[in-house]
């Protein structure tokens, strides 16, 4: 059991929303990839992905803020961010944790 304190300074929501990661690989190209949230904050968000991402890299994520049918008008978080935390998971996704620089609603 981990007793560690959380460090964390703004409070999380756990979601399912689908998200697209745009960013550059180590070889310079560009990449846009889906994803799927697992929690939120002011402050940043947790993802899980099929790409591996290194850590340090800079990101924008587009998150749908819905868990229904995907519509033009859905409104949507427009971030950018550097990924702090990269976990293999079990399933081989990738969990990916990003702190935000900016983000705006759309």
């Amino acid at each position: 059991m981990n007793n560690a304190p959380d460090r964390r300074i703004k409070p999380r929501v756990s979601c399912s929303y689908p998200a697209v990661i745009e960013g550059i690989d180590m070889d310079g190209n560009r990449y846009n990839e889906h994803a799927r949230l697992a929690n939120l904050s002011a402050s940043g968000l947790y993802m899980k992905a099929n790409r591996y991402i290194e850590s340090g890299s800079k990101l924008s994520v587009t998150v749908l803020l819905t868990t229904e049918n995907i519509a033009k008008d859905t409104p949507k978080i427009a971030t950018n961010g550097i990924v702090v935390r990269v976990e293999s998971q079990n399933d081989g996704t990738c969990g990916i944790a990003v702190k935000f620089n900016s983000y705006r609603f759309l």
